[in-house]
């Protein structure tokens, strides 16, 4: 009785081992690696996109003039530069106003954009805001009507170029723009629209024109 039982220890222990033979752990399944040319490569990463917002400034300003160069032939731009220190200085007579007007000009076609106060995009008072700033190195009140009870109140017959315009209805100011002489004002219009020089009689602003100040630097 005891030979069979031991012989039939041995038999099962000889079919544990067998039976068992090239069958890996988990453990051991987990550590053998894929072979490499198996492995995906790893994706690159996209290059990011470009905004959309640079040098549109400066292709809008070339097609606006293209078009619209014959009408407005007495504005030149300002060559782009570095503002010199000498602006950030009290001006001499109404030299300011041309100036600021000749500044302005280099911005003609700047996309339209609400809240925007740099080249990237003006609405109409960060237009004025940021004019103030780079050329004469002064921070004025940003809404329009900070900026008309900043300046003195000019007449529309007395305006002089950089003279600021102010449109609105019921009392409430809702546009302001830099008159340009020549009975024309330069400023950011509205959604959609670029910065452009306008006519003070063209009907919207002639039926909407409010009051204009000079609001010289300090």
């Amino acid at each position: 009785m005891a030979l069979v039982t031991a012989r039939c220890v041995m038999v099962l222990a000889a079919v544990a081992l067998f039976g068992t033979a090239g069958v890996q752990s988990p453990a051991m399944a987990q550590a053998k690696a894929p072979a490499k040319s198996k492995l995906k490569p790893a994706a690159k990463a996209a290059a990011p996109a470009a905004d959309p917002t640079d040098n549109v400034a400066s292709q809008l300003n070339a097609k606006w003039l293209q078009e619209n160069g014959g009408a407005y032939a007495g504005f030149t731009q300002a060559a782009p530069a570095v503002v010199p220190a000498s602006y950030a200085t009290p001006a001499v007579a109404n030299d300011w106003g041309d100036r600021l007007v000749s500044r302005a000009m280099k911005y003609l076609g700047t996309p339209y954009r609400y809240g925007g106060t740099t080249p990237a995009g003006f609405d109409c008072s960060g237009f004025v805001y940021y004019l103030y700033g780079a050329v004469f190195g002064q921070n004025i009140p940003r809404m329009p009507h900070d900026m008309a009870r900043e300046g003195t109140p000019v007449a529309q017959s007395d305006l002089k170029r950089g003279d600021l315009v102010f449109f609105g209805h019921r009392g409430t100011f809702t546009h302001v723009g830099i008159y340009a002489g020549n009975g024309q004002f330069v400023h950011a219009t509205h959604r959609g629209s670029p910065v452009m020089v306008t006519a003070l009689d063209a009907d919207y602003y002639r039926q909407n024109y409010m009051t204009a100040v000079r609001l010289s630097p300090r």
